[in-house]
């Protein structure tokens, strides 16, 4: 019982995700990707706040479950196990738990980026400055201002520096 309820701890904790542009998922290896040169316009410090899933709130069910069920024993409550109202209440907990656990682990640093995206409409040659987008990435430290980018699309975006 105690080595399922750590299993399925260490299972909720590495499903939170990383939003590292360094890290890339399996999904997304081996794919044609569409690619935009430009450079940092600007940089502001953000505050991402991390989003919970079906994965924390089903993790923290079954532990929360499991934990109930070591309430009470055989004792009887209106006509109602006491053990089966543990795991019920324990279930309700532990997904509300889940939840919050998950998008509090999710919190992080980063960065939103202004880039000011090269126009390479014909070739390399003729690029021109053309439209500034805006992005928001997971970062330590930000791109510096002026600091030539490549932005790679893909079920994620990533912004990353770019030296020719």
């Amino acid at each position: 019982m105690l080595k399922l309820t750590f299993i399925l701890l260490l299972f909720f904790i590495y499903s939170c995700s990383s939003t590292s542009p360094n890290v890339v998922k399996k999904s997304d290896t081996q794919k044609v990707t569409s690619i935009e040169y430009g450079i940092i316009k600007s940089s502001s410090p953000v505050k991402i706040k991390g989003e919970s899933n079906w994965i924390g709130a089903t993790a923290g069910g079954l532990i929360g479950g499991l934990l109930g069920t070591q309430v009470c024993g055989e004792e009887e409550i209106i006509g109602t196990k006491c053990q089966d109202i543990g795991v019920v209440f324990g279930t309700i907990g532990g997904v509300a738990a889940g939840t919050v656990i998950q998008a509090t682990i999710g919190n992080h640093n980063g960065f939103q980026y202004i880039i000011t995206i090269d126009d390479c409409s014909e070739s390399f040659t003729t690029c021109e400055s053309n439209e500034d987008k805006a992005f928001v990435q997971g970062d330590k430290v930000a791109i510096a201002k002026g600091q030539r980018v490549v932005i790679m699309y893909g079920d994620d975006i990533r912004v990353v520096p770019y030296e020719e």
